[in-house]
């Protein structure tokens, strides 16, 4: 049996059961080296804020918070944000980071930062996710059923998405998307966890659903 060391890097497989990842700065550094958003770093506690050049948005990471939601992204008007969960993978965070510019209005590196304009119903058709809808409220279901998204465009949180393994370690967290917030931003996630979540016998979505800009 081979013995691994606390450093090195293995593969699990499904994907979804490896946790949130380890690479934050492929969530923060796009904002920071692309977008020129500015930042403040607390080494003692880990907390990281970023705020961006127009002032009205920023992004809190803290690590530190009894209530696990490390990462808040935030508006000042109109009041929205957006609040993950400790466990939520990085890959998807990333994508609402850096769908956050365009959405304010900066449009460099567009190209390279592609958003999705796939409908809902398709993302989730094409990756083999059931939807239950009734009169008020949508519910996506991952073909695994790991994963939820609870969509209820009339409510305080119109986008609630959750993750859990029945009897599986570490394996919970919650996302979720306030009234007024940019849609394209609750989209690029749900994009990411289709992918991720995927049944093997699923049509490939579209390219601009998956791909995000890394930065080192």
């Amino acid at each position: 049996m081979n013995t691994l060391a606390a450093e090195d890097l293995v593969l699990v497989s499904p994907r979804h059961l490896a946790g949130s990842g380890t690479r934050i700065a492929d969530a923060l550094g796009p904002l920071i080296h692309l977008f020129d958003w500015s930042h403040d770093h607390d080494p003692a506690s880990g907390h990281m804020r970023l705020d961006s050049p127009c002032g009205s948005a920023f992004l809190d990471f803290e690590p530190t918070r009894f209530d696990g939601m490390w990462w808040t992204f935030r508006h000042h008007d109109p009041n929205w944000s957006a609040r993950f969960s400790r466990q939520t993978p990085i890959e998807a965070i990333a994508a609402v980071a850096q769908a956050l510019p365009q959405s304010l209005g900066d449009a460099r590196h567009a190209d390279r930062i592609p958003l999705t304009t796939t409908a809902l119903d398709q993302t989730a058709a094409l990756n083999g996710w059931a939807a239950t809808h009734t009169e008020a409220t949508t519910v996506y279901t991952s073909p695994d059923g790991h994963c939820v998204l609870t969509h209820e465009p009339d409510s305080e949180l119109p986008w609630r998405f959750t993750h859990s393994v029945y009897d599986g370690f570490d394996t919970e967290w919650t996302a979720t998307v306030s009234r007024d917030a940019p849609e394209e931003l609750a989209r690029q996630f749900f994009a990411h966890l289709a992918t991720r979540h995927r049944s093997s016998g699923s049509s490939r979505t579209c390219p601009t659903s998956s791909r995000t800009a890394r930065v080192r």
